[in-house]
């Protein structure tokens, strides 16, 4: 691919404008991907898009998006995990209209980043849908998402703990392995896939109106998995990745940063600005005072003095047992 094909991005029209993705369809999986890239105002941006929520995975770009512009043609590279999506949300007979960090941001511009960050969390609550994708699928995919839809049906009102913990179990010998230890352990690799323990994923899944898992072919409302994975919680594992889906569907704006912070300390992101970037979209109000374009540790500085001078009357204390637990 010549270098000087590669896509170059335009300046974004307005403080609100955002950037979607048309992505063309094609009759085949193993066809190029192409797509056209548009910008719109997000207060018109009601409705006529999905936001993707996933890991970039490896940092290396080994693929490449053809990207239209009017009579031209010019490409961006993207990670494998991304054609691998975008392969698997292609449509044989329509554009499908999406939103995507890694496409839709100017990973290169850091004014463009510290400006489209805090509208994330808008982006995707404001989506027709979110979709998750968390990568290809295995033999256990079918057996596991038979679990999920059959463990959310069942009734949890009127059980003790253990009951329900059986119950639990019966099911993984009924739908995933038949050998409950076999079936948890499927199930711990399961929730191991990188998803799970992805910081921004909070924000994008919980905020929004409706979210859809998938799993190479294979999807299920994540509604459905979150009350499945209640039902886990009784076997009582001290599981991240279980509690975290499960307490999903509670989030919504305006939630105490603190409590978010001391809550979600163990999921990950790799710029250490993130672990209060990728929550903006629960704080919008604090968010809106903070600058992302600085270094982590101003950041950091920022957020303390916001809730020192506007946080309840223990916030020093909450300050204090977040800098033993945590450093």
């Amino acid at each position: 691919m010549p270098v000087f094909n590669h896509y170059c991005y335009e300046p974004l029209s307005f403080p609100e404008s955002v950037r979607l993705i048309l992505l063309d369809p094609a009759p085949t999986q193993s066809a190029q991907l192409s797509c056209l890239i548009i910008q719109r105002r997000r207060r018109t941006t009601t409705a006529g898009y999905s936001a993707v929520s996933y890991t970039w995975g490896k940092r290396e770009l080994t693929c490449t998006l053809e990207v239209r512009c009017g009579s031209d043609t010019s490409y961006l590279r993207v990670s494998a995990n991304l054609d691998a999506l975008l392969r698997a949300f292609r449509a044989r007979d329509v554009p499908v209209c999406l939103w995507i960090d890694a496409i839709c941001i100017n990973q290169h511009d850091e004014m463009e980043k510290a400006q489209q960050i805090p509208l994330m969390g808008r982006i995707y609550s404001e989506a027709d849908q979110v979709r998750i994708w968390l990568g290809a699928a295995d033999s256990t995919i079918a057996g596991i998402f038979a679990f999920f839809r059959k463990a959310s049906q069942r009734p949890i009102v009127a059980q003790t703990q253990p009951e329900v913990a059986r119950d639990v179990v019966f099911l993984m010998k009924k739908t995933i392995v038949d050998d409950g230890i076999s079936g948890l352990s499927l199930l711990f690799e399961f929730f191991d896939r990188p998803w799970f323990s992805r910081r921004w994923v909070i924000q994008e899944a919980g905020l929004s109106r409706k979210a859809v898992v998938h799993c190479g072919s294979y999807s299920i409302p994540l509604q459905t998995m979150s009350t499945a994975a209640e039902r886990v919680q009784s076997l009582d594992l001290s599981w991240y990745q279980v509690n975290m889906v499960a307490k999903l569907p509670t989030l919504k704006a305006n939630m105490d940063i603190l409590e978010l912070l001391w809550y979600y300390h163990a999921a990950c992101c790799v710029d250490p600005r993130d672990r209060v970037a990728a929550l903006f979209g629960l704080v919008p109000d604090i968010a809106s005072q903070l600058r992302y374009n600085v270094h982590w540790s101003e950041l950091y500085r920022q957020l303390a003095a916001f809730v020192l001078e506007f946080g309840c009357n223990n916030a020093r204390l909450q300050l204090m047992l977040h800098l033993f637990e945590f450093g």
